[in-house]
């Protein structure tokens, strides 16, 4: 029975596989990021600061059903926030997995909704006692233009929490757009 199980699940996932498009390629984009902090009975906001993004993106292409195709995609990026803490400039490494659907409006162009979460490290070393390592959720859109280039914009929400009962956190709202071009796929 076990194997058969086995034996099922591996046909299933060459199949996938079958009909499914790899696509690897670069993006860079920019970020606005808007930051509150709740300390104790106080909070204070600040304003919203520029930063950039560049990194190695992938795309899973499922089978297209005529008039559109449900995706995978995630995303190496270094992440510059714009935010300054103790001299030290907030940089980040993120993951961002996301699935969507991308609509085929014509043969050329595609609108893909998306929801996705984002693994964060932070790479500035704030204090070595602290957890460099956040999760936050968003969602956002792509327009694909062909195959080779996706045009995104999307909304990221982050909580980080710091002292010894969390009592301490602050909210990063982040606006981003980027331009991806999918160099090759497979």
């Amino acid at each position: 029975m076990k194997n058969k199980i086995l034996i099922a699940v591996g046909l299933l996932l060459a199949s996938v596989c079958a009909s499914a498009q790899n696509y690897f390629g670069v993006t860079g984009g920019y970020n606005l990021t808007n930051m509150h902090h709740e300390m104790g009975s106080s909070d204070f906001e600040r304003d919203p600061k520029s930063g950039f993004n560049v990194g190695a993106s992938y795309e899973h292409r499922f089978h297209a059903n005529g008039k559109g195709y449900p995706f995978l995609d995630a995303c190496l990026l270094y992440s510059q926030e714009g935010y300054f803490y103790s001299d030290k400039d907030l940089k980040f490494l993120k993951i961002p997995v996301g699935v969507g659907y991308d609509f085929q409006l014509t043969r050329k162009f595609g609108l893909a909704p998306k929801v996705f979460g984002v693994l964060d490290v932070e790479m500035s070393d704030v204090s070595a006692s602290d957890n460099n390592m956040f999760f936050a959720f968003g969602g956002g859109a792509n327009l694909n233009i062909g195959e080779k280039f996706s045009i995104g914009i999307g909304y990221e929400l982050r909580r980080e929490s710091y002292g010894s009962n969390d009592d301490y956190y602050s909210w990063f709202n982040t606006f981003h757009t980027n331009l991806t071009y999918y160099i090759f796929s497979k």
